[in-house]
């Protein structure tokens, strides 16, 4: 990605999977939604369930409604490794909660082809910390519900990635407007100090922001 790219200009890959469990050794992948979100444009690059050749936890299994009987005829991660490779080199890899996804990603990536991930990445969880101090919760209930989107398929991997990308449109928005207009910026944007948030004198809820 140019470093002077403006941010209309930039091609990202909104990413959300969904897991067995969230141990990065042991579980897997079990569903991939990935969205191109270019100039205000986005649409769905990805959205497929995969069959992880392991027990889903019930924890996951409840949270997400996948059920096995879904996923025994499913193609594996290493069937589609390449397809999902395509929709998202080139493009800065987002996600809510980006470490989660990179690090299921590119394992995955790595046991099936060799090769792991590379590229830019962005989190849509820092970035609202940045933009949104004020927020007690930057999950992605609170973000969407901030910028008024609505989330059809809650705890699914394409409905998530759709849900982070419009949020992550209105966040793009809010950042122009304090003039960060191009990709160079948003990182330097990103590396300064978190905003101190204005302490209410109200008791706070616990923020649980790595629940995506």
């Amino acid at each position: 990605t140019g470093q002077s790219m403006d941010l209309r200009d930039v091609e990202f890959a909104i990413v959300d999977v969904e897991t067995t469990g969230s141990r990065v050794n042991g579980d897997r992948i079990m569903e991939v939604g990935v969205v191109h979100l270019k100039n205000g444009e986005a649409h769905t690059a990805f959205e497929m369930l995969v069959n992880p050749q392991r027990q889903i936890s019930p924890f996951a299994a409840r949270l997400t409604g996948i059920k096995w009987e879904w996923l025994h005829e499913a193609p594996t991660f290493a069937d589609v490794a390449e397809e999902i490779r395509a929709a998202i080199d080139g493009r800065v890899f987002v996600a809510h909660n980006m470490r989660f996804d990179w690090r299921f990603v590119s394992k995955e990536m790595l046991a099936a082809t060799g090769k792991p991930l590379r590229g830019e990445r962005l989190c849509t969880v820092k970035l609202a910390r940045k933009l949104l101090p004020h927020l007690p919760r930057r999950n992605l209930d609170a973000l969407a519900w901030h910028y008024d989107v609505s989330i059809i398929g809650r705890h699914r991997a394409g409905g998530d990635a759709r849900a982070t990308a419009r949020v992550l449109q209105y966040m793009i928005a809010d950042a122009r407007r304090q003039d960060i207009d191009t990709w160079e910026h948003l990182k330097a944007y990103m590396r300064l100090p978190r905003p101190r948030a204005v302490r209410s004198a109200l008791p706070q809820p616990v923020t649980v922001e790595a629940i995506a």
